[in-house]
């Protein structure tokens, strides 16, 4: 009896092994640069040169003169992007899932592109278009219309609030449309049945179903919020508006020299803020499911609006499409093809700027470092979030949840700390395994990044294939290996290649984690065109952007090119 018994246990033991040898491998990726980052709070030294304890960071910083005004400008900034972005995502959701409204197929294919499209990207072409000194728009007013100075100022509170929301309203309409489509209507019915109008409904029935929802992704985009970096340093700085983000970086950058205990601890303070609100958007969210498959079946009920509504909400979506995708993909497509900017003429037009950019080492490894960096980057957060999604979900060992959480805790943790999280972790450890300085240590940073969305992507995946399958392959003789082969990650392969896309696109678009973390020759696409940028050569930063446009909507359209047609 003990004999046959002895191969299962040899296997149990096998198994266990693997979980902690996963959990430790998060250990390392995600708990060791959180705590060096605590840590580094209480020294005066430097990555990589501890020096003495001490609290002058904290101090210096709550008698920094600024400090109060930096705290109300993120939750000012923060608050007021979340609010105004939600109402226009709700509008667009709404009438996209649950309306009849004009042009409804064109809004549901347009309005989630500019979350794909990278914000640096879209950021640098409305400076490009509304900054005071040379922008397009002011010398159209001059030229034409005689204005004597600039009529459009795009730095400061306006530009900063004017592209994060355009931003962000893409990102809340992907979160909340499926719960608008997913909805019983059975609910809505009885409403209408009982005599209710259907604005009625709409305000009484339908958002508060979704309410859960509504506040969920209304603390996740505060979170998003105060990680922004793009358009804090954009329009903020230039206009002296400064947020967390930002002001880490001039700490770090623009002093000399770099005050990083007070980066540190100014890092700290943000990442214990962004800890506490995903703390409350779990309590929230952490014991409602949502249920999107059931074995009733029904179609979204859809209401038609007045013709007012109807037009003015098809109206808000062609505004919203001009701004958000039309005007800057536009400026910075004309500015990539023309020798001066601004002077957009037929005999001013060339291709010297693609030229110049394809023999650029800076510009063409940058494109290579990119490509690498998250095409590795996507391929560890699938392989460990897919791991730690399929022991939370499929077994009962106490790592499931303790792993969930803790490839979760970079969400708390913004680009510009993690960076600098990250940056004292590997710097401090001895040669041969000190990464500073080498392409690892960037994609470590992406994968980490990554780490939450992917998890979640396959964790969601893994759910919607049914254990049965499973044990029936296992019932008929077939191991563990080649029922995950030949069963699990056949049927997992729409997930995974979502997950795919999802972490490339973070991973290529990402400024923050490269920013503090490469060095010569580890460079990527957004490194170059911030450099560009700030050097001025707007012909070449345009190039860029319209380089990395491609790169990220090319995989999106493979993506769909390949995906298995669904038949009815």
């Amino acid at each position: 009896m003990l004999s046959k018994l002895k191969p299962a246990l040899r296997a149990l033991q096998q198994v266990t092994l693997l979980y902690y040898l996963l959990f430790a491998v998060l250990i390392i990726l995600v708990l060791y640069p959180t705590l060096m980052l605590l840590a580094a709070s209480f020294f005066t030294g430097q990555p990589g040169a501890w020096g003495k304890f001490t609290l002058d960071g904290y101090r210096e910083l709550l008698n920094t003169e600024g400090i109060g005004e930096i705290v109300i400008n993120s939750v000012v900034y923060a608050t007021t992007r979340t609010a105004i972005s939600l109402v226009l995502a709700l509008t667009f959701a709404w009438a996209v899932a649950r309306a009849h409204v004009p042009g409804r197929g064109l809004m549901e294919l347009l309005i989630p592109i500019p979350f794909f499209i990278p914000d640096l990207l879209t950021a640098i072409s409305w400076v490009m278009l509304g900054n005071p000194q040379n922008g397009l728009i002011n010398q159209l007013f001059i030229q034409v219309f005689g204005a004597r100075g600039p009529v459009v100022d795009i730095y400061g509170w306006g530009g900063l609030l004017f592209h994060s929301v355009l931003s962000t309203t893409s990102f809340l309409y992907l979160l909340l449309v499926g719960f608008f489509y997913n909805m019983d209507p059975s609910y809505e019915e009885a409403s209408a049945a009982a005599g209710a109008t259907p604005s009625q409904t709409t305000l009484r029935v339908t958002l508060p179903m979704i309410l859960p929802a509504i506040l969920g992704v209304s603390i996740l985009s505060f979170i998003r919020a105060l990680e922004s970096f793009e358009d804090p340093y954009l329009f903020g700085t230039p206009g002296g508006v400064y947020v967390f983000a930002n002001e880490i970086y001039r700490v770090l950058r623009h002093r000399h020299p770099p005050q990083y205990s007070t980066a540190t601890a100014l890092a700290v303070i943000l990442m214990i803020i962004t800890f506490v609100m995903v703390s409350v958007q779990w309590r929230i969210l952490g014991g409602r499911e949502f249920t999107t498959i059931s074995g009733k079946g029904y179609q979204p009920r859809r209401v038609t609006p007045r013709p007012l509504v109807r037009w003015g909400i098809f109206a808000l979506f062609l505004i919203y499409f001009t701004l958000a995708i039309l005007i800057p993909l536009t400026q910075i497509c004309a500015s990539s093809f023309f020798k001066v900017f601004g002077l957009y003429k037929v005999e001013h037009f060339t291709f010297d700027n693609w030229l110049k950019v394809f023999h650029d080492p800076r510009t063409m490894g940058g494109l290579r470092n990119t490509i690498v960096f998250s095409c590795a980057a996507a391929a560890g957060v699938i392989t460990l979030g897919g791991l730690i999604g399929y022991i939370r979900i499929r077994t009962r060992h106490w790592l499931g949840p303790v792993m969930e959480l803790t490839a979760w805790l970079p969400w708390t943790m913004p680009g510009i700390v993690l960076g600098l999280a990250l940056l004292w972790a590997w710097i401090s450890l001895p040669q041969p395994i000190n990464l500073y300085g080498t392409s690892m240590i960037v994609i470590l940073g992406l994968v980490v990044n990554g780490l939450p969305l992917g998890t979640r992507t396959m964790q969601s995946a893994i759910m919607q294939v049914s254990k049965d399958l499973e044990e029936c392959s296992m019932v008929h003789g077939a191991s563990w290996l080649q029922t995950m082969t030949r069963i699990v990650l056949p049927l997992l392969r729409i997930g995974i290649a979502a997950a795919f896309v999802i972490v490339f696109a973070l991973s290529a678009r990402s400024l923050t984690i490269p920013l503090l973390l490469y060095s010569y020759g580890t460079e990527t696409l957004t490194i170059a065109l911030l450099y560009y940028y700030e050097e001025g050569y707007r012909n070449i930063t345009a190039v860029i952007a319209m380089i990395q446009l491609g790169l990220v909507m090319g995989l999106l359209l493979l993506e769909r090119l390949t995906r298995p047609r669904q038949t009815s």
